[in-house]
């Protein structure tokens, strides 16, 4: 099984990435506590813990698929 890097199409889903972050924009009320926090509305601090929670996500995801990637590779 051999995986072709060239088949994805990157600046499409360097776009949807982008997109789905910009779509952040609140916080639901039943993970915030009871009340929907809207984060252009909030202050600063809470602004870059989103940022800093999505990026460590990303950070996360990164880290498995290369761990997938990894063993797909000695095994093939």
């Amino acid at each position: 099984m051999t995986i072709n890097l060239k088949e994805f199409n990157w600046e499409q889903i360097k776009q949807t990435f982008w997109d789905l972050f910009i779509q952040i924009t609140a916080i639901p009320a039943h993970i915030a506590g009871g009340k929907e926090i809207n984060l252009t509305k909030a202050p600063l601090w809470l602004l870059i813990a989103n940022i800093a929670f999505w990026f460590l996500t990303a950070i996360i995801v990164w880290f498995i698929l290369m761990i997938l990637w990894k063993t797909i590779s000695v095994f093939s």
